[in-house]
């Protein structure tokens, strides 16, 4: 007689880039294996193919994860971490004043995805030109890692933007990125004006992005018979998936 099954509940989040609703359920033992794994070998690119297998395990339906920008892919994340183990974060930060550690709980609930105002994936260059933008997805994501290593912050920007050109545009017709080469797109950007590459730039700025502001307050004494509570004050904002994790 095989081993009984445990029942697993399901639970739904709404999706930041559209606003659809999916099912999921929490990670299990085996997803924590997974991304222990990836975790201990310290390879970004491998921790980044653990959080997709984890979440095309876990969520119900028909999703393409492989098509959804990052800060969605964070969010999932975020949410099915804290279905499996506890919707509190603990954290601790290093005091710079004193050197203390300094406790940090957070509600995963809290966390959201901020959206700007001002932000626009449709950039207009001139009254006739303009750029349509997209935003990184896994497989973008996957390049951007390589060129982080082995270019300089310059030559990273450019290979940034290009990735995440949808199409240009003018008075005429459309040109996506797709159909032509890296050469080509390079020398489009290379023939802006500073204006115009500062405009591009700017939806990178701007882009939703998972962020959270929290108050720290270190309440660690120093040693010593006058010892005196240290009660460094700062704000900090916590943006990206990884800073969740410290």
């Amino acid at each position: 007689m095989g081993l009984p099954s445990i029942t697993v509940p399901q639970y739904s989040l709404i999706l930041p880039s559209t606003g659809k609703e999916y099912k999921y359920r929490p990670f299990l033992v085996k997803e924590e294996k997974i991304l222990l794994i990836a975790m201990e070998s310290e390879d970004e690119k491998q921790i980044i193919n653990a959080t997709i297998d984890i979440i095309k395990n876990c969520v119900v339906g028909d999703i393409n994860i492989d098509d959804l920008p990052m800060f969605d892919i964070e969010y999932i994340f975020l949410q099915l971490r804290g279905k499996a183990k506890g919707e509190v974060l603990e954290l601790k930060y290093t005091c710079p004043k004193c050197n203390g550690q300094i406790p940090i709980a957070i509600n995963i609930e809290d966390i959201k995805v901020n959206k700007k105002d001002d932000h626009t994936n449709k950039i207009a260059l001139d009254d006739t030109l303009g750029i349509v933008m997209k935003y990184p997805n896994i497989e973008i994501q996957r390049k951007l890692v390589d060129v982080q290593k082995d270019k300089s912050s310059v030559e990273g920007l450019f290979e940034t933007i290009i990735h995440c050109i949808d199409y240009i545009y003018d008075a005429e017709s459309t040109y996506p990125a797709k159909d032509h080469t890296q050469k080509e797109l390079v020398d489009f950007l290379e023939s802006l004006n500073d204006k115009q590459f500062q405009d591009i730039t700017k939806f990178f700025e701007t882009a939703p992005t998972l962020k959270h502001e929290i108050d720290l307050h270190c309440k660690n004494k120093a040693k010593g018979k006058d010892s005196k509570v240290c009660n460094y004050k700062e704000k900090v904002m916590l943006e990206g998936l990884n800073s969740f994790f410290e």
